[in-house]
């Protein structure tokens, strides 16, 4: 039998000791990371999701739609509004979601890149003429630049990382 003057534990001493290397190491921690950093491969990531799903949503509605920026928001359209649902809302209204698609970017990621319209076949289109070269679109947090690219003529997105 063991008798408990003989059971083994850990001090007081040694406790505080540890808590205080666990603080330091959280203080270092913290004043080092930037969440911008963090979220913006998810954005990007979010960003090219969403032209796929308006993508879908340009040819299922048989509307050109249009992508909008204006950093940090950015937001989907009709290119031709009207009195009938979907173009009677600016943004539209997802489907998905049942509220304006609309994209807000946290944590002081920036977006950068011009206006596209998707036609009502999926296709890119500048002013009316497929797209015949990629577009980017730049998430920028901190020191870190993420990009979006939509190919011409397939619309789809391609994220690239730093």
């Amino acid at each position: 039998m063991h008798s408990t003057a003989n059971a083994k534990g850990f001090t007081l001493i040694e406790l505080i000791l540890v808590m205080v290397i666990m603080a330091v190491l959280v203080a270092v921690t913290a004043t080092r990371w930037n969440a911008g950093d963090a979220t913006a491969p998810y954005q990007a990531d979010l960003l090219a999701r969403n032209l796929r799903h308006m993508q879908m949503l340009a040819m299922s509605w048989g509307q050109s739609l249009r992508l909008s920026v204006a950093s940090p928001v950015y937001s989907v359209s009709c290119v031709t509004p009207s009195a009938t649902p979907p173009c009677n809302a600016s943004p539209v209204i997802d489907p998905a979601s049942g509220k304006a698609f609309a994209e807000t970017l946290a944590n002081d990621v920036t977006l950068a890149g011009a206006t596209l319209d998707i036609d009502s076949l999926g296709r890119p289109v500048n002013g009316g003429a497929l797209l015949t070269v990629n577009r980017v679109y730049t998430l920028t947090a901190g020191t870190q630049t993420w990009s979006v690219t939509v190919s011409p003529v397939t619309g789809f997105p391609v994220v690239s990382s730093p």
